[in-house]
């Protein structure tokens, strides 16, 4: 049976915390922001890649590049 690589497309939403008199102010960039960490949201898209031979076919491909897990 063939083996199939799916990439699927995430939002992800940066989070900052900064100090500012108001919330204009705030995201406006005068005011240093501290980057808090970030989080994934719906998914926006997706995409079928293959097929492979083999699992190992698949996972030698380019397209099973993952930045971390």
């Amino acid at each position: 049976m063939p083996w199939f690589i799916i990439q699927s497309e995430r939002k992800t939403s940066t989070v900052y915390i900064v100090e500012a008199d108001d919330a204009a102010t705030a995201v406006s960039g005068e005011n240093e922001a501290d980057y808090l960490g970030y989080f994934d949201s719906e998914t926006t898209g997706m995409q079928v890649i293959g097929p492979f031979k083999s699992q190992d076919d698949a996972l030698e491909s380019d397209f099973a590049f993952v930045d971390g897990q």
